[in-house]
């Protein structure tokens, strides 16, 4: 362990923690420990930091804003990372947005209302980063980041540079795999009057405090939606709104989003998504599928 702590602290354009709870960076505010908890800031320190990774045969996990994902009450064993630095980088390149896959979502959102570009106004309200966008496919209100990706620079676990601009549209599924890391990501827009996209950007957030459970602590919907259905209604129908295990609770505003109440465990938000499940399969014969990230529960 020291000679790890070691090796972490040494390289440049990195910073090391150990034994940070996540409840505080993740938008459910649940979550253990992780072991080391490491921000890097360029490129070249992510390769350096891969070489450990590999040589160590450590665990590694991206951490964006800590949003659609769950995090186990037992935390992460070995390498949670960030994405800082050059890695945050917001550019406007003609009509393209260039950025770096730490870089929020709202950054691009300010970026392009500035620029006056259109496409970005779906992800106005979404808490992420382009890098878990990218990897999930992020959307809402019929937009998606597959919609405006034009190209995606990742790393390889072996610290290669990959560039991907052959990009699928498939509803929450990944643009690239996830076994690389999100560097940058290039967005192609088209230009616009700054008067409509602000006031697009701000339909669509008045439609997120309307109709979603607007600054509690969720982690968004947490079931993607079955083909030419909704899960937020079978939720609703199988009389599931407010239904609580623990400090986790099915919104009474929106049925697909749990929130937690600032009591709940991991453990409390999987029993009742545990819960939901048998309900609606029971009611509709219907398995839902996860939108969130299960993580760290692999051993309990």
């Amino acid at each position: 362990m020291p000679d790890i702590i070691r090796s972490l602290k040494s390289l440049r354009g990195i910073e090391t923690q150990t034994h940070v709870p996540l409840a505080s960076y993740t938008t459910w505010k649940v979550g253990g420990p992780a072991e080391f908890l490491v921000q890097v800031n360029d490129v070249s320190s992510l390769v350096e930091l891969l070489k450990i990774v590999r040589a160590e045969e450590m665990p590694l996990f991206v951490l964006g804003k800590g949003s659609n994902i769950l995090v186990s009450d037992r935390g992460l064993q070995g390498i949670t990372m960030r994405l800082g630095g050059e890695f945050t980088s917001v550019d406007v390149s003609g009509e393209s947005l260039e950025a770096g896959g730490g870089a929020p979502l709202s950054s691009l959102v300010d970026r392009a209302l500035n620029a006056s570009l259109e496409g970005f106004e779906f992800a106005a309200g979404i808490p992420g980063t382009v890098g878990g966008a990218v990897i999930t496919n992020a959307g809402a209100f019929s937009g998606s980041i597959a919609d405006v990706t034009g190209e995606v620079e990742t790393l390889t676990m072996d610290g290669k540079q990959e560039r991907h601009t052959e990009i699928v549209n498939t509803y929450r599924s990944p643009l690239v795999s996830q076994r690389e890391i999100v560097a940058f990501a290039r967005f192609r827009l088209r230009r616009g009057s700054t008067d409509r996209i602000r006031s697009m950007m701000d339909s669509v957030k008045a439609k997120r405090r309307d109709t979603q459970p607007w600054g509690k602590a969720t982690a968004g919907s947490v079931f993607k939606n079955p083909p030419g259905d909704s899960a937020g209604r079978m939720i609703e129908q199988c009389g599931l709104m407010g239904k609580s295990v623990g400090g986790a609770t099915v919104s009474d505003t929106h049925a697909n989003f749990i929130v937690n109440d600032r009591t709940a465990s991991a453990s409390d938000v999987t029993k009742l998504i545990d819960l939901i499940r048998s309900e609606v399969r029971a009611r509709f014969g219907i398995d839902l599928e996860l939108e969130i990230q299960l993580v760290g529960f692999d051993k309990e």
